[in-house]
C-alpha cells in the first residue's frame, strides 16, 4: 500500500488521526470530536512551528501600485499586498526605502519598481516532506494529549517531534544559499 499523499491540511491532520488510532475527518467542521480538537489546535501548533525563518518560506514580490485613498499621510503611493504574504521590508533598485503599512497596503514615497521581500504561507504540497512529516509527529502528540489521553505516549512523540523538526531545520539549512555570495573587504584586503 502506497504512504498517503500529505497535500493538505486534511491530509495532514488525517495521518496523525490515523497513526494514532482515532478515525479520519473529513472536514473541519464536520462535527466530530477528531475535527473539533483538529480546528480548535492545528492553526496554533502551526503558527508555533512555522516562526521559525524556514527558507522555503522567504519570497520576494513586484508590487502593483494602487491609488491610494485620501488619507492625512506624508506618504506619495500605495502598493498591494498579496494574500498570505507579510512584508518585511521593502526595496527599489536594489536598495531598502522607508515604507509603512496602511491595512493590506504599503506605502511609500516611490512611484515604481517596488520589490518586497517577506514571507509567505505555500500550499501544503509545496511545503518540504521533513517538515510535513515533523508536524504530522507534532499532531500525533497533540491527538494523544486530547483523544487517547495517553499523556506518556504523547511526551515521546513530543520528543521525537523535536528531533524531526531538528532534521528538519538542518535539512533548511542547507538548502540556504548565501543572499549575497561574494568577499568581504576584509578578505579582499588580505588577499591583496
Amino acid at each position: 500500500m502506497a504512504p498517503p499523499t500529505l497535500d493538505t491540511e486534511i491530509d495532514l491532520i488525517n495521518a496523525a488521526l490515523t497513526s494514532t488510532g482515532n478515525s479520519p475527518i473529513t472536514s473541519l467542521e464536520d462535527g466530530t470530536t477528531e475535527a473539533t480538537v483538529a480546528a480548535s489546535n492545528f492553526d496554533r501548533v502551526l503558527g508555533a512551528e512555522l516562526a521559525y525563518p524556514w527558507t522555503w518560506m522567504h519570497a520576494t514580490r513586484a508590487l502593483n501600485r494602487v491609488d491610494i485613498p485620501s488619507t492625512d499621510t506624508s506618504w506619495r503611493f500605495a502598493f498591494q499586498v498579496p494574500d498570505d504574504f507579510e512584508v518585511e521590508r521593502l526595496e527599489h533598485c536594489g536598495h531598502p526605502i522607508p515604507w509603512d503599512s496602511l491595512s493590506d497596503w504599503v506605502v511609500c514615497n516611490v512611484e515604481d519598481g517596488v520589490i518586497a521581500r517577506g514571507r509567505w504561507r505555500p500550499p501544503v504540497r509545496e511545503w518540504p516532506a521533513e517538515f510535513r512529516a515533523a508536524l504530522c509527529v507534532r499532531l500525533e502528540a497533540l491527538f494523544l494529549r486530547s483523544l487517547s489521553e495517553d499523556f506518556d505516549k504523547a511526551a515521546r512523540r513530543d520528543q521525537d517531534a523535536e528531533r524531526a523538526f531538528r532534521a528538519a531545520k538542518l535539512a533548511d539549512s542547507r538548502r540556504r544559499s548565501p543572499r549575497r555570495p561574494g568577499t568581504s573587504a576584509l578578505l579582499e584586503a588580505r588577499r591583496g
